[in-house]
């Protein structure tokens, strides 16, 4: 099993996962003592073991330390508490009304390609935009093989063939993975950190440069005689009361020129 996982913080102390998250976020014994309302000395024994937090104390630290639900249910689970944040299936019932105001935005977006996708990177939902899009450069069926954004750019019978200037999105794409899993200490992203790390071609990045007409990293893909070009957004929900709403990111591509323009507004 990989280090970092939420099944391994689990067999972790509450005191250990609270001095590792500390420490991740760089904030001082004393400091986070002070904000929460203890002593350093009550904080220091918690970390160490010897006295266990009430589980009041469990969630100001976690709050203080803007903890992502899943490890503050897993900092409550180690130190003997029942979870605070439920987690519902997103094809479930009570997410419903979640799902009505991401296919609205999803419409909204269209011609242009737009997708839900949850902390891992599963696609949950796109467009007719996003499905147009693939279709062209794939087939119909890519999104059958690939429901994960990474793996559908990555792998060989993915986008990747097709995206201009490849080593300098991979690096982007894998440095920002990289990221979120360190920031998160995701187990899913840290598997799937792990996979995609085994696809990349690599290459010299020295010759290459990012298009600096535009103020923002642009993706191009390219196809016999038809070129794309987009930048994209991500969004999350505002206010989420459990895990699966924390999770979801809604990303939005929009076109960089006029070609691409084109390309969507012309009919399918």
């Amino acid at each position: 099993m990989q280090k970092g996982t939420v099944s391994d913080r689990r067999r972790e102390t509450a005191g250990e996962m609270l001095r590792a998250w500390r420490k991740q976020n760089r904030i001082r014994q004393l400091d986070l003592a002070l904000d929460v309302g203890v002593s350093a000395k009550h904080l220091s024994v918690v970390e160490t073991g010897r006295s266990r937090p009430s589980r009041g104390l469990v969630l100001k630290l976690a709050d203080r330390m803007k903890l992502p639900f899943r490890y503050r249910n897993a900092m409550l689970a180690a130190a003997g508490y029942a979870a605070e944040f439920g987690e519902e299936p997103f094809d479930g019932r009570r997410m419903e009304i979640v799902r009505q105001a991401l296919e609205r935005l999803l419409t909204k977006h269209e011609p242009y390609p737009a997708f839900v996708v949850n902390k891992g990177y599963r696609i949950l939902m796109t467009n007719s935009g996003f499905d147009r899009i693939v279709a062209f450069y794939l087939g119909k069926e890519a999104l059958r093989r690939h429901d994960n954004v990474y793996r559908l750019t990555f792998a060989e019978d993915g986008l990747r063939p097709y995206v201009e200037n490849w080593p300098l999105i991979e690096h982007f794409m894998l440095g920002r993975l990289w990221e979120e899993m360190v920031a998160s200490r995701h187990g899913e992203l840290s598997a799937l950190y792990a996979e995609i790390s085994r696809m990349r071609a690599g290459g010299d990045l020295a010759h290459l440069r990012v298009d600096d007409r535009l103020p923002v990293m642009s993706l191009t893909l390219e196809k016999g005689s038809t070129r794309t070009s987009f930048f994209t957004t991500i969004a999350t929900l505002g206010t989420p009361l459990d895990l699966t709403t924390q999770e979801l990111r809604i990303e939005l591509l929009f076109p960089s020129d006029a070609e691409t323009k084109g390309f969507f507004l012309s009919a399918p």
